[in-house]
């Protein structure tokens, strides 16, 4: 939990102490991951949410730190957050629309340096999506690491309580949950840490724990807002530990100004005092999930589960601490609530209807995981709150807000069921001569079996007991991937082929998941080259961003450009310094959303076929999520669907290519100083291009049966322009 200027504060009060790494030599550290992660200074690049996609090297600098761990003896565990309920306000949302504006309208002048400044403070770098592959490659590397069940925080307390680990890193707000003794920070490079102590802090400011806490959540915290009377230019911890002084919190709880101020504040006082005191943890001893200080889930408050949800069933908390199941789709199950709180860089019309759009992948992904819980989740209402919406008053509604609900959806027990097994995957696999499952795999498997007749569709229709099935590795990859192509439309309901399937079978391994990606974008609407429409505030007029019906050729620029930014590049490790586009940050928004609906989908598939025999969780390997660098070869991919996010940075250099006027010498010269942190620039055009060739294929090829008629014209004109460049800069395979 983060709390308001007291870091800050006991480093004025010179409360912060330091100590060598030497004294944790041999130690088990339990480490908050995300606080651990934000402490790496390597890992913070302010154009990451403007590429859209993970940055390169990240891995690397992840592995430097892991490095130093073991230089020093220390054994890390890393806990992870897991369903905590989303901030009652924004006290702690750095995003500021002013700022992106103005981050924009400099990066258009030119001023790239003040522009990443404003960039910087108005994004995350450790988001949703980053702290997933972290997790994953972490999880590959061996290391031990574990997602909580709700409350990071609470969960290093109590292991710290039983023995587990010896120390704690994380934020000061640790101190909160009764740990006496935190690390706050790790440096390598001089061999030393910095830690705090309660007893000292409580000696020198003269006060109880008790008061300790009631200061803490008067400064404020990320669940209850800053006591109103502290609310001045120059707020100090100082402040609030003078009032918790005179008097307990609950005696301020009296003294509102006004009955709509006591409103905003009393029900997150009373939020945070129940998540300090009471936050589920998973019990070490009992092999159980519960309350933390309780024997019983008797024994908590009667609005408990208003504030964490109803519990889960045991074999769903197994799944999420092991780091097979996120927090995303159990959490809405279990609260009742879906929520959207992440604000794209550039907001447009687009990216709010999309939010919508993707309700059925949603529901389908809650329903593939409620179908094996009791029949109260399978009905359960989920209301969907975005970062647009009134995410801060759940007592009021804003002007022309409609309320959005999810419902999981109500899967048949007769869903295709795929008979596949240790002995048909390791016969088809010698056919294919290959070695790996993946989608090109799946794909011409089910092609062969549904022209020919063969067993794996004649099979559909007999009930084959579940021990004969997903009896190893690759058998059970095989499954979620036949599974996630079906609820993609890519094998229809009867187990046959269908349009988009058999275009998609002949894509390159290499190209098939940008392939996929875009057909899922052309779904939607969101394949095209028509500009996006501001949401609410007009875009910057700096940018001169066009608005309405555009030209053909600039038509055909944004159609070639986002569609070739799908295809990842080469990079070297550091920060991207070349040019961002505000187009591609939009189309990337996008892309992150249907990316991330498509992860859900695929982690509800794995999870739905291990409820189904949780003895299967034993033949998945440490790394099955684990996504490939987006600076490598491809090589470090799990068993399983990953969707890694690709940065823009390929249709940023596609844009270079297209506006480029003179020779290929100049071009070339001209491609690597523009692009220095590209590895092989030319090379990775050349992909991109033949990315755009396989793309029209399968668009031309579904435009009649689709109703994709309009995008393949607008494709077969983009292809004139490109060819024309091409011929101009002698570009040709």
């Amino acid at each position: 939990m983060r709390v308001r200027h007291l870091q800050s504060h006991l480093h004025e009060e010179k409360l912060i102490f330091q100590s060598s790494l030497e004294a944790l030599r041999g130690q088990r550290l339990g480490l908050d991951a995300v606080h651990w992660l934000r402490s790496i200074q390597a890992l913070k690049d302010p154009l990451a949410d403007a590429l859209g996609g993970i940055p390169p090297g990240i891995f690397g600098f992840v592995d430097k730190e892991l490095e130093g761990f073991r230089r020093v003896n220390i054994t890390p565990v890393f806990v992870f957050q897991g369903m905590t309920p989303g901030p009652k306000h924004s006290m702690f949302v750095n995003r500021m629309d002013q700022q992106m504006m103005d981050a924009w309208a400099l990066l258009a002048s030119g001023h790239n340096n003040e522009a990443q400044k404003f960039f910087a403070v108005s994004t995350s770098r450790i988001n949703g999506d980053f702290v997933h592959f972290i997790f994953q490659h972490m999880r590959h590397r061996g290391c031990e690491v574990l997602q909580a069940p709700y409350f990071a925080g609470t969960q290093l307390v109590h292991f710290a309580e039983n023995g587990v680990v010896q120390a704690v890193f994380g934020p000061p707000g640790l101190l909160l949950f009764g740990l006496n003794k935190a690390i706050v920070n790790i440096d390598f490079n001089t061999s030393g840490f910095d830690w705090i102590d309660l007893d000292r802090i409580l000696n020198k400011w003269s006060m109880t724990r008790d008061q300790f806490v009631d200061a803490c959540m008067l400064a404020g915290t990320e669940y209850c807002l800053t006591f109103p009377y502290l609310q001045v230019s120059r707020f100090n911890f100082d402040m609030a530990i003078t009032v918790a002084k005179q008097a307990p919190l609950v005696s301020w709880m009296q003294t509102f100004p006004t009955e709509e101020v006591k409103a905003d504040h009393l029900e997150g006082y009373c939020v945070c005092k129940l998540l300090i005191q009471h936050s589920p943890v998973y019990h070490v001893h009992e092999n159980a999930v519960r309350p933390s200080g309780f024997g019983n889930m008797l024994a908590v408050p009667n609005d408990y589960s208003m504030v964490l949800g109803d519990p889960l069933p045991s074999s769903l908390y197994f799944l999420i601490f092991s780091g097979i199941l996120s927090s995303k789709l159990p959490q809405a199950l279990a609260k009742g609530e879906w929520l959207d709180k992440y604000q794209p860089l550039v907001d447009t019309v687009e990216y709010r209807q999309l939010l919508s759009d993707l309700s059925d992948y949603r529901q389908r992904a809650l329903g593939l995981i409620a179908r094996h819980l009791p029949p109260y989740f399978r009905n359960k209402r989920i209301l969907c709150k975005a970062f647009w919406e009134n995410l801060q008053n759940r007592r009021s509604s804003e002007p022309g807000w409609t309320r959005r609900y999810l419902k999981p959806e109500q899967l048949p027990d007769d869903l295709i069921r795929w008979n596949i097994n240790s002995r048909n995957i390791a016969q088809e696999m010698q056919r294919q001569s290959v070695s790996k499952v993946d989608f090109k795999f799946c794909l011409a498997w089910h092609t062969n079996e549904y022209l020919n007749g063969g067993p794996l569709i004649k099979d559909l229709n007999r009930r084959i007991p579940e021990d004969e099935k997903g009896d190893d590795t690759k058998a059970v990859s095989a499954i979620v991937h036949f599974m996630l192509l079906e609820h993609l439309g890519l094998i229809a309901d009867d187990g046959g082929m269908t349009v988009l399937g058999d275009v998609l079978k002949d894509s390159p391994t290499y190209l098939q998941e940008p392939c996929l990606v875009a057909l899922e974008l052309m779904k939607f609407g969101l394949l095209s080259g028509d500009p996006f429409e501001a949401a609410e505030r007009p875009f910057p007029e700096q940018v001169g961003y066009p608005q309405g019906s555009v030209d053909g050729t600039t038509k055909s620029i944004l159609l070639l450009a986002r569609a070739m930014s799908l295809v990842p590049m080469k990079l070297k490790s550091g920060m991207w310094n070349a040019d961002v586009d505000f187009d591609l940050a939009a189309f990337h928004s996008l892309v992150r959303l249907v990316k991330r609906a498509l992860r859900h989908l695929a982690e509800a598939s794995l999870v739905s076929v291990l409820l189904k025999n949780l003895q299967r969780v034993n033949l998945l390997p440490q790394g099955l999520l684990c996504a490939a660098a987006p600076d490598d070869d491809g090589e470090g991919h799990g068993i399983m669907p990953t969707f890694m996010l690709p940065r823009a940075c390929m249709g940023i250099v596609c844009l270079f290519f297209l506006k480029f006027q003179g020779s290929f010498k100049s071009f070339t010269r001209e491609l690597y100083a523009k692009f220095p942190c590209c590895i092989q620039p030319l090379e990775d055009l050349s992909t991109a291009f033949r990315f755009w060739e396989d793309l029209k294929r399968c668009v031309l090829a579904i435009a009649e049966p689709l109703g994709a008629q309009e995008l393949a014209d607008d494709m077969e004109e983009a292809s004139k322009l490109l060819a024309h460049q091409r011929q101009e800069l002698g570009l040709f395979d």
